[in-house]
């Protein structure tokens, strides 16, 4: 007498429904860590633009600070390589007192804005400075 018993008999491995539930939770995280590796590329190249501008708002105000016949102006600055179109404004300030209010002459005020575009949005940044105006004279 040879006598079976079904259930003796055990099958190996994972059912259809398991494997599929397995490779939409795999897909889930790994859509989930594309748009996380993305959203991190367009925050560093937002840094890198921020970064360039911040070196050409630097550069710009500590060139027209520093002229040695500092005088009232307006500048306009082309778009560079980069897309950064820069104005400089010089301007006398004639009412500005020290702590002892005693008034502080050949002082001007020198204020450079730049204007780029990042992801079509036009953006703006300025730098300003304050300098006395014999300061870089030869002497």
């Amino acid at each position: 007498m040879n006598v079976q018993c079904r259930n003796s008999l055990r099958v190996q491995g994972f059912s259809l429904l398991e494997v599929m539930m397995a490779l939409a939770l795999f897909a889930a995280a790994a859509v989930a860590l594309v748009e996380t590796i993305n959203e991190v590329g367009n925050i560093t190249v937002q840094a890198r633009v921020l970064r360039t501008v911040e070196q050409g708002l630097e550069s710009v105000l500590d060139e027209y600070s520093k002229m040695p016949q500092l005088q009232e102006m307006e500048q306009d600055i082309k778009e560079d390589d980069n897309g950064i179109a820069y104005s400089v404004v010089v301007k006398s300030l004639d009412n500005l007192k020290n702590q002892d209010n005693q008034v502080l002459s050949g002082m001007f005020g020198v204020k450079v804005t730049a204007r780029w575009k990042l992801d079509g949005k036009k953006m703006e940044s300025s730098a300003e400075t304050v300098r006395y105006a014999g300061m870089f004279l030869p002497q």
